[in-house]
């Protein structure tokens, strides 16, 4: 028996008939699935996600280009710093550097510049004597324990030295051997905190007068001039004096 319809009160919305509900039903449920849509950015599972308006990209913007540029520099340049063969030193057998005494290097290099106290051959009189007379078993030696590592990406491995001096200067040079020859392919003096090998790059950190800072220096392979050349010097943010933070700028 049907069930007698409720009685419509006066200032209230009439009731729908049943079909007319479930159509009502029907259109209220499709508006919100596109209300849906409309607010995720994504019509069907899997489809991207809007990240919003990208800022459009510019080219860098000269200043002041009526200006005249500086002059290149002139004189002994950084740049021209090139591989030198290590005088004294006979060839090296079958190419392989770890038959190379190191400490006769040094006192090779030592002999052949007993008087130069700056540029690559630089040192300090003291030091220089201490090499001379440097051996393995001497622990007044100035040479640090050599390292070998595959700084020119030859398959070979090169060596890496240390010679520290007064006032914590120390002495990095590295060779490799071309031709049977061996060869000095890099010669600097820093000051460092620490010193490191990351695949084919020398990275020297070196302190800094701002504090929670540090000097980040990184020497790389350079093929075409055949030498370990400065790639980037940069200022780095440090945590409590160590060297695992990101750069903040670069010098």
């Amino acid at each position: 028996m049907p069930r007698p319809a409720r009685p419509h009160r006066p200032g209230s919305v009439p009731p729908l008939p049943r079909p007319a509900r479930r159509r009502h039903r029907a259109r209220l449920l499709g508006a919100g699935a596109l209300l849906a849509a409309a607010v995720t950015g994504c019509g069907t599972v899997g489809e991207p996600l809007s990240a919003g308006r990208t800022a459009p990209a510019a080219a860098p913007s000269p200043l002041w280009p009526d200006r005249s540029p500086a002059p290149t520099p002139t004189g002994e340049q950084h740049g021209d710093a090139s591989s030198t063969p290590v005088p004294g030193i006979p060839a090296v057998p079958a190419g392989d550097i770890r038959r190379v005494d190191p400490y006769s290097v040094i006192k090779a290099e030592v002999a052949a510049h007993r008087h130069d106290v700056t540029g690559a051959d630089g040192l300090d009189e003291e030091t220089a004597a201490k090499l001379v007379s440097c051996s393995q078993e001497h622990r007044d030696c100035p040479l640090r324990t050599p390292v070998y590592s595959d700084l020119t990406g030859d398959g070979r491995v090169d060596l890496i030295m240390g010679i520290e001096m007064g006032e914590h200067f120390l002495g990095l040079r590295c060779y490799t051997v071309s031709d049977g020859r061996l060869i000095r392919i890099m010669a600097t003096v820093v000051r460092p905190s620490s010193v490191e090998v990351s695949g084919r790059d020398l990275i020297v950190w070196e302190p800094s007068t701002t504090p929670h800072y540090a000097v980040r220096s990184v020497y790389s392979w350079d093929a075409h001039r055949r030498y370990m050349d400065l790639q980037s010097d940069e200022i780095r943010r440090t945590d409590a004096g160590t060297s695992s933070e990101a750069p903040e700028h670069s010098r």
